[in-house]
């Protein structure tokens, strides 16, 4: 039993190392190469450094059969990104601030605020696209024969206009809350503006 359990972690790492064979042939790309910027970790470096200071940078993907339909999707993903991680970011500052315990609560104030962000945002912009087409063979692993676009975009909003968007949902939203949410809220606001401010 103990050999057993020695070898599985071995196969695991050395399946890892030799890395996965994808399930699909690329038939066709908008560029020759895959860019950089559709891992988030180096989508800012699709602009100078100067102009990269002054935004925030998100990067999604989608897939579909419909070429155009999967860069919209993807497009749109990205937006909602952009709301769905301020909205968690100002939760995470909220409960340090509150001591909140309350995680049905939490999880409720979460969707409402990453709706109104995302109702408030203006200024998104795509900064690039890219797309392959992709020829799916059951015989590498996938599920069946078929063929499918798979589309990355990053778009890009100023640092300015997500602060605008933060001070809207405060004036529009915060208001209603009550006690220590509302003020807890308002710090969280107040701080993640702040820095936002500053890094410009």
């Amino acid at each position: 039993m103990k050999k057993y359990l020695m070898t599985v972690p071995a196969l695991c790492l050395l399946s890892a190392c030799a890395g996965f064979t994808p399930d699909y042939d690329i038939t066709d790309a908008s560029e020759t190469s895959r860019p950089s910027w559709i891992v988030q970790s180096k989508a800012h470096k699709i602009d100078s450094s100067s102009e990269a200071r002054e935004n925030r940078y998100f990067v999604s993907d989608a897939q579909n059969v419909n070429q155009r339909l999967c860069l919209k999707s993807a497009e749109t993903r990205a937006t909602q990104k952009i709301a769905s991680e301020i909205a968690q970011e100002l939760m995470s500052r909220f409960e340090e601030i509150n001591k909140s315990q309350d995680d049905t609560a939490n999880s409720k104030m979460k969707d409402t605020l990453q709706q109104n962000i995302q109702v408030n945002l203006h200024g998104v912009v795509v900064a690039d696209k890219y797309w392959e087409k992709r020829s799916y063979k059951k015989e590498k692993g996938a599920e069946k024969d078929y063929t499918a676009y798979k589309c990355d975009v990053v778009v890009k909003i100023k640092k300015s206009a997500l602060a605008e968007a933060l001070n809207i949902y405060k004036e529009k939203t915060v208001k209603h809350l009550q006690g220590e949410d509302k003020q807890a809220m308002e710090s969280a606001v107040d701080s993640y503006v702040a820095e936002l401010n500053a890094a410009e």
